[in-house]
């Protein structure tokens, strides 16, 4: 794993170790988001790397321990190690209250009026204040999550969307279709760049010169790039025999983002190798998914598989024995 690279049980866990072995603040560095966004084990690599980092840094295996380059182990500290199974358990009590929540309100509507009545506003208003983010039923302030923003988009960028097909080649069909949805969302945004189109038997790829739009495509996890990808793929792929994988990328981020992920998986299968024990791997979108998947598929000795239900699902590494 590089020494970019930093796992943990969780984010938090993930980022702290980032932070304290680069000798960096935290709100100092820049973090992409390889595995366990959605919670669970956590896979980051930091952008922006400090230029004060240690010779040795230790880069993380995702249960949490430290591996130093010549292949020792640091295990985290008792204080470490109790503060990652705090935020677990605290998430998994929060998962338990939202599900009672949501199951308790429609019962709770029958038992009240068993009871005449009482209650019944009480009741109501609690499940009045979580909706709204008041105060809970232990009268405890919620704390909202801020969402991410986006960066400052330029006013006076180009306009104008220029596309060109690799090599001059003739397009299918689909690919067509593809091309002429790519350039009308891009002219719609106001986002003017040159835009290279290439396919083959199985994909569609479109790699953006994005210039000054490039980073508000690639910010927050390129989730407006993801998003472009998206809209492309659902207007012309309507066609369910006749089908093909929509790729967008700006200036290669995603390329490098996969390529990092796809190592960072053969560097945990060579440790499931070794140990004999599974590594999981998680929840990812189903592109990142396909990325571990294809990366170990001709390693021998290990073998992958997903688990778990839409957006906590995850991908098990194990030994093939």
């Amino acid at each position: 794993m590089s020494k970019n690279t930093f796992s943990g049980r969780n984010l938090e866990v993930a980022k702290k170790k980032a932070s304290k072995q680069l000798g960096k603040d935290i709100n100092d560095l820049q973090f992409e988001i390889l595995a366990g966004e959605m919670g669970g084990m956590a896979l980051i690599r930091v952008v922006e790397a400090a230029a004060s980092a240690p010779a040795e840094a230790l880069t993380e295996s995702l249960s949490g321990d430290a591996i130093r380059e010549d292949g020792s182990v640091e295990t985290m500290s008792e204080e470490e190690a109790a503060a990652a199974a705090a935020e677990d358990e605290r998430r998994r009590e929060r998962r338990g209250r939202d599900r009672d929540d949501r199951g308790g309100r429609g019962r709770g509507r029958g038992r009240d009026r068993d009871r005449d009545g009482r209650g019944r506003g009480r009741g109501r208003g609690r499940d009045r204040d979580r909706d709204r983010g008041g105060r809970d039923d232990r009268g405890g302030r919620r704390r909202r999550r801020a969402e991410p923003r986006l960066p400052d988009i330029p006013s006076d960028g180009p306009a104008e969307v220029t596309m060109q097909v690799a090599d001059g080649a003739e397009l299918s069909e689909l690919a067509e279709d593809a091309h002429e949805v790519m350039r009308d969302i891009l002219t719609g945004m106001g986002f003017g760049m040159s835009v290279k189109m290439t396919e083959d038997d199985a994909t569609v790829h479109f790699d953006l010169d994005s210039g000054v739009y490039h980073p508000a495509l690639v910010a927050n996890n390129m989730e407006l790039l993801e998003a472009v990808q998206h809209l492309v793929d659902k207007i012309v792929n309507f066609d369910a025999d006749n089908r093909k994988r929509i790729v967008v990328d700006s200036q290669g981020a995603k390329a490098e983002s996969d390529a990092h992920l796809g190592e960072s998986a053969r560097q945990l299968a060579d440790k499931v190798k070794n140990e004999g024990q599974p590594v999981k791997i998680g929840p990812l979108d189903p592109r990142s998914r396909r990325i571990v998947h294809m990366a170990l598929r001709d390693i021998e000795g290990v073998t992958t598989k997903s688990e778990g239900e839409g957006a906590f699902r995850r991908v098990c590494i194990l030994p093939a024995s």
